[in-house]
């Protein structure tokens, strides 16, 4: 995050950290370390005077059950990587509750907007609602490609119907947006911007896959999804380009380690 060191400049930090040593003989004044700064996830909810007006488009109850987590990323501290093989957490740039906490309620408040169904939930109550939503994150995080850096964040969903336990629709994504400079406020909002639109898809689907199962016609329609996006600037392109990429071997270094996102794709 801003400030943090690259790989790049070991020798640079350690003459740093040389030089701050010396600088600090004989004084008091040094034992300060960086101000710790917290971040959540947020986007601003559609208001649809229509959409609130209406009743809910499918009127059952929706459980959201407990998001599950990538162990790397159960923890309060922001992951960056720069390769493929290591995760890295910055430790003065935190998350104001952990993502998966974070995820389950803009979810469930999106949800809730959209008017769906007649209640999402966390709770079974006194009978199982009909439905449960499974949320998974793999992966949410800042990508660090050279002087170029991304936001980037990985869900899976499945949709289980509580009678049989059978599971009516499952959907994963795999995101990341390029900001513009490295801020962790900016990383923050790139992932939320991707949640905001990858939620719009799973709201239709879900609406899509109810009406199927409740054999009634679905209100919401595909097109007011978006699609897939660029991760520099945001123009639809193929869903198989929509995730991340995996290791990009460099062909005139086997010693260089790839970039967490190849080089074709920063520009």
């Amino acid at each position: 995050m801003m400030g943090r060191t690259r790989l790049s400049e070991g020798p640079r930090r350690s003459a740093a950290l040389i030089l701050g040593a010396l600088t600090c003989v004989g004084t008091w004044a040094c034992g300060s370390s960086p101000q710790k700064a917290y971040y959540t996830l947020s986007y601003p909810l559609a208001e649809d005077r229509v959409t609130e007006a209406r009743p809910p488009l499918h009127p059952v109850r929706l459980r959201l059950r407990p998001f599950e987590v990538a162990l790397p990323y159960d923890r309060p501290q922001m992951v960056y990587r720069q390769t493929p093989y290591e995760f890295q957490y910055d430790p003065y740039r935190l998350w104001a509750a952990k993502p998966q906490h974070m995820l389950r309620e803009l979810v469930e408040d999106h949800l809730q907007a959209a008017h769906l169904v007649a209640e999402v939930t966390r709770t079974y109550g006194e009978e199982p609602p009909p439905y449960e939503l499974k949320g998974e994150v793999l992966a949410i995080e800042e990508l660090d490609a050279g002087d170029t850096w991304f936001g980037h964040l990985a869900m899976r969903f499945e949709l289980v119907r509580t009678r049989d336990q059978v599971t009516l629709w499952h959907y994963q994504f795999d995101r990341k947006r390029q900001v513009g400079r490295l801020a962790p406020a900016l990383i923050v909002r790139a992932i939320s911007e991707i949640l905001q639109e990858e939620m719009q898809r799973v709201t239709v689907a879900l609406d899509q896959t109810l009406a199927r199962d409740r054999g009634v016609m679905p209100t919401l329609s595909a097109a007011t999804a978006p699609g897939p996006a660029d991760a520099k600037t945001g123009a639809p392109v193929p869903s198989s380009q929509g995730g991340a990429s995996g290791p990009a071997t460099s062909p005139d270094s086997e010693d260089r380690l790839p970039l967490i996102v190849p080089d074709d794709e920063v520009r």
